[in-house]
């Protein structure tokens, strides 16, 4: 296996061996970590090797800028994803991970990236979770539907969007609601951003809350030439499952009837799956206009073990004073609170912004620093663990930096398609840090880790 690292050393003593690391801009993390030969660690004197392995990995994930901020430290904080992540194949399930964001992960930008990372770790295929009707195309994946649909978002402006008293929103919190038939044709991206992984697909779910008629789908394999049929009289959330015999990169999708469709999961076989739910223009506020009872029940059949939100940078400009900024945190720990409650076996990361340049000084908002720290602390004192854009960028002005190489656009607030794959594969290097300390873990009894760390 390679394994990466972003700044020095550029080896590491593990388990008494020297072993070298190639950088991130030669190579990714595609592999499993290497496994560890138990029979070193069990005398006490063979413990040198994984005291010098463990200090690497403290620097790195406990220090670096590019760190995860762990409620209490607790270095166990993703255990529970790892563990079901790694047995995703052999118990024939797929672990979703959700990725709420802003405009920053529209297109599928950022996501991509942690999506073939995670999927080559843990296997898995597809490009996730996507609407009925996608308004912004994607990197990853080609769709257009055709019928009578309504979209119910609790987000966004414009003609055809409307607000539903109810939350009816599921877990993307939009919907698009079918009175009559709607057709969907969906197939894999040429895009050459578009990650291998996410370009074949043999699941295809189909997520709705029934509105108390008969909602037939057929769904049609366009290269195989394969047929699937069901349907659903019963009110309530369902979804609908067609396992094909193979891997396609091409489909079709008819439903008939009256139902608001919350999404469609098009996975490949069993492992990962990450979903992409960007949201121009949002503060992360939106949760609450959700139907709790009909989220947790929609999360129970998605079978989520990891939510990522990531928001902020939309607030940046009106967080000008200490109580603006305490009033959003206090906010955004309600969505966090939610989002444990409708969900409650996954962890949740929050994701804070990146450097943001202030147009009427050229330099990085002055408040910025203060809304990073303080959206750490209300994470970890909302059981949620915290990742920062901003230190991993490297902090203040970082953003004019960005911009010069080609990582950032020029208004000084959204990356580029390149900046975008480098954010990606530092959060996904980060999750693999972590998942390599936790299989170092299982070498060591509780209490040799405890002393040794």
């Amino acid at each position: 296996m390679a394994l990466v690292v972003l700044a020095t050393p550029d080896s590491v003593k593990l388990m008494g061996m020297n072993l070298r690391f190639p950088r991130m801009h030669k190579v990714l993390v595609h592999e499993k970590p290497a496994t560890v030969d138990t029979a070193l660690m069990k005398p006490e004197r063979d413990l040198t090797g994984a005291r010098d392995s463990l200090a690497f990995y403290h620097q790195r994930l406990m220090e670096g800028p590019q760190r995860f901020w762990l409620p209490d430290n607790d270095i166990r904080f993703f255990d529970d994803f790892f563990k079901a992540a790694e047995n995703a194949q052999r118990e024939h399930r797929v672990v979703r991970v959700l990725h709420y964001g802003d405009s920053q992960i529209e297109m599928d930008r950022i996501t991509l990236r942690l999506r073939e990372n995670l999927q080559n770790a843990f296997g898995g295929g597809g490009p996730g979770m996507i609407p009925l009707r996608q308004l912004v195309p994607t990197y990853s994946f080609n769709q257009s539907a055709t019928g009578s649909l309504t979209c119910l978002s609790s987000w966004g402006q414009g003609d055809g969007i409307s607000r539903d008293k109810g939350g009816n929103y599921g877990p993307m919190l939009r919907s698009w609601r079918v009175s009559g038939s709607a057709t969907l044709s969906m197939s894999s991206s040429r895009n050459h951003e578009a990650m291998e992984r996410a370009k074949r697909f043999s699941r295809i779910t189909v997520l709705f809350n029934n509105r108390g008629a008969e909602v037939n789908v057929d769904m049609r394999d366009r290269k195989g030439g394969g047929t699937f049929a069901e349907s659903c009289q019963e009110s309530g959330i369902h979804s609908i499952r067609w396992v094909m015999d193979s891997s396609t990169s091409s489909a079709t999708m008819t439903l008939r009837g009256s139902a608001d469709v919350y999404g469609i999961m098009v996975d490949d076989g069993y492992g990962v799956a990450v979903d992409n739910i960007a949201m121009r223009g949002v503060s992360g506020q939106q949760f609450a206009t959700a139907n709790q009872e009909q989220l947790k029940e929609a999360f129970a059949q998605m079978d989520v073990k990891l939510v990522m939100m990531q928001f902020g940078g939309n607030m940046m400009r009106y967080l000008n004073t200490d109580k603006t900024i305490e009033n959003y945190c206090a906010t955004l720990g309600k969505q966090i609170d939610l989002m444990h409650e409708a969900c409650p076996d996954a962890v949740i990361v929050f994701i804070g912004p990146a450097d943001m340049i202030d147009p009427h000084t050229n330099q990085s908002y002055k408040q910025l620093p203060m809304v990073v720290e303080s959206l750490r602390i209300m994470a970890n004192e909302h059981g949620a663990a915290y990742w920062s854009m901003y230190d991993a960028m490297e902090g203040w002005n970082s953003m004019l930096k960005w911009k010069s190489q080609g990582l950032a656009n020029s208004d000084y607030i959204h990356f580029s398609t390149k900046g975008a794959r480098v954010v990606g594969d530092y959060i996904s290097d980060s999750f693999m840090k972590m998942y390599e300390l936790y299989l170092l873990r299982q070498q060591l009894t509780e209490e040799q880790f405890m002393r040794l760390w």
